[in-house]
């Protein structure tokens, strides 16, 4: 239930005393954070998780230089490492605090540690170093799919349980009488609704994740249902969100916007939920949403699930056909609620990236000049990238894709294709090297502006760090592997409030997100692997501010869906990170594909 989903609703309707309960325990809180009284002065911050045996190691003091420090090996108690921090301040832009910069890069031993401050005594959770330090987090932030799974009885033997939810066919808004099935697919996010460009682009980040690092997925991976049936288990829980996509689709080929009640009224378990889901109308930009993911999901699937890969591809193409067909936005302006209607809106009034991204996937897909010529006469147009993805905006989905088609066979389109590639390394290289500037300037080294920390701020940083990782694959240059790798330690917990903004991931995570199945079933123990939105200016939970601080203005408190909520699409980036940071993705390209591009790119 995202910022139009709730709007001047809380839904406080239970007893008395809970809500009274609930009233001074926010009261609390609130006053609390407001107060900096939650603080304490002298922090010492690190990756919950810990850091891999060759790369960069930073810790971060707060307020006080620390002058010099210590790590000792947890299983011995012997100091293995002495260091001096930088003794320079390093003023945070966004959350106003001063640092000090712990460098240990030099110890690279496998082991489990702490680091200590005698002058502060202050004294780290404990981390890891290793090549396996953040499988945990890829692992748990894809089987987090799992427990949004709609239609389905949830039970893999963990606490996490509900029987089947939402098995009703749902009516048309417009025409009652008209109903369909649409089962399936996954809850957005603290709630029960079900929206095509938020599961389309969270489906896409899966199956990218998997493209771009094979090694590191398997069969039995997850604790699911399809888990040992020869299918990479990251494909299977991808399959599900698919296989939807297909029931939401038109027999014209194009595809209906959500499914959805029309009001939010109260939290409930997913089984109890009484109010009617419906199907909306039609969107231009969920129809190229899944014409892109679907040409995406039949390639990937081929050789594992051909029938569900045939299905795919007659989707995909045949949404292709309605797109073409029909060049304009529709609806105008983009998807709208109609009147009577509150919650997720996904309004987009431009399709042209989606499209774009549409036309590169059914081209890796069919080989088709029809795809690969939409995609040349219309890149520029785009005029990305110039933000990173989200559900409203795919280009760099089509840009991304598009570089991996190296070596590009020679033929008609050859010198289309070195003047594509010369201008999209260039329009990726200027922009990923703004993140990297961005990344310098703040103490943090977050890869967000003061303006960004909004509704689903973390998502930005995850897909800044996606961003960075594609460009790095291309470029093989440390500098964007290391601004990457510093988005996915602000999120693990080097950040100002000292916490994982993951459910279940490091020492002290996120334990009260708004998650209803969560917030009902096991209250303060959340399903694992979610990632909250993170700090957003803009709250106003109650008409209170909690910091002027634009990159503190958080707290962990379920009710403040401002930035607490949790949503497919936030994770979907994280899942993508911290996959390609995990065991296998140690290994950079080869140089001979190196050489392919920069050769393709100069000729």
């Amino acid at each position: 239930m995202k910022s139009s989903d709730k709007k001047n609703i809380l839904g406080w309707s239970v007893l008395l005393p809970a809500f009274l309960l609930l009233s001074v325990v926010y009261f609390l809180r609130t006053n609390v954070s407001n107060a900096g009284g939650n603080e304490k002065k002298d922090v010492l911050l690190i990756d919950q998780l810990g850091y891999r045996p060759g790369d960069v190691k930073i810790a971060f003091v707060r307020t006080v230089d620390p002058d010099s420090f210590v790590v000792n090996d947890v299983s011995t108690n012997k100091i293995v490492f002495r260091g001096k921090s930088n003794n320079i301040i390093e003023f945070d832009r966004t959350t106003g605090d001063n640092l000090y910069r712990l460098d240990f890069s030099s110890l690279t031993r496998p082991g489990i540690y702490k680091i200590s401050i005698p002058a502060l005594s202050e004294t780290s959770y404990q981390f890891s170093i290793g090549n396996n330090v953040y499988d945990e987090c890829a692992v748990k932030t894809i089987q987090s799919y799992y427990y949004q799974r709609c239609g389905i009885e949830i039970n893999n033997g963990t606490k996490w349980t509900h029987p089947a939810c939402h098995l009703k066919n749902s009516k048309f808004l417009d025409d009652p009488l008209k109903e369909i099935n649409t089962t399936g697919g996954w809850h957005d996010a603290g709630d029960y609704n079900k929206f095509v460009p938020t599961t389309a682009v969270s489906a896409a980040f899966l199956l990218y994740a998997y493209e771009d690092n094979p090694e590191f997925f398997y069969d039995g991976q997850l604790n699911i249902p399809e888990s040992h049936n020869s299918i990479p288990d990251v494909l299977d829980e991808a399959s599900w969100a698919l296989e939807w996509l297909i029931k939401m689709q038109r027999d014209d080929g194009a595809v209906y916007h959500k499914v959805s009640i029309k009001k939010w009224t109260a939290e409930h378990l997913p089984d109890e939920e009484t109010d009617e889901q419906y199907i909306f109308r039609i969107s231009s930009t969920s129809t190229a949403d899944v014409a892109a993911v679907a040409a995406l999901g039949a390639r990937l699937l081929e050789k594992y699930n051909r029938p569900l890969s045939v299905l795919l591809l007659k989707c995909a193409v045949n949404a292709w056909h309605f797109l073409q067909s029909n060049p304009g936005n529709i609806p105008l302006g983009g998807f709208k609620n109609p009147a009577g209607v509150e919650g997720g809106e996904y309004a987009d009034e431009n399709d042209s990236d989606e499209r774009l991204w549409a036309s590169i996937e059914l081209f890796r897909l069919t080989g088709s000049e029809e795809y690969i010529n939409y995609f040349f006469s219309n890149y520029q147009k785009v005029g990305g990238p110039n933000y990173t993805v989200s559900w409203k905006n795919t280009e760099n989905f089509a840009y991304y894709s598009y570089l991996k088609l190296y070596p590009f066979p020679k033929g008609i389109y050859y010198q289309n294709n070195i003047k594509a590639r010369s201008a999209i390394l260039a329009n990726m290289n200027t922009y990923c090297d703004g993140i990297v500037a961005r990344i310098e300037l703040g103490g943090y080294r977050c890869a967000l502006n003061n303006d960004e920390f909004y509704w689903g701020s973390n998502s930005v940083l995850a897909g800044y760090a996606f961003d960075l990782i594609n460009i790095y694959r291309v470029t093989d240059q440390p500098k964007y592997f290391n601004a990457a790798l510093d988005q996915l330690h602000y999120l693990l917990g080097r950040n100002t409030f000292d916490i994982s903004f993951i459910t279940g991931v490091g020492t002290n995570p996120v334990k009260y997100p708004y998650h209803q199945f969560s917030m009902l079933k096991h209250y303060g123990n959340p399903v694992p692997g979610l990632l909250v939105a993170g700090p957003n200016s803009n709250s106003r939970l109650n008409g209170k501010i909690i910091s002027q601080m634009p990159g503190k203005c958080y707290e962990d408190f379920e009710k403040n869906y401002f930035v607490n909520e949790v949503a497919i699409n936030y994770t979907a980036p994280l899942v993508y990170v911290a996959s390609f940071f995990s065991r296998s993705s140690d290994k950079r390209l080869s140089k001979k594909n190196i050489s392919n591009l920069k050769m393709e790119t100069e000729r």
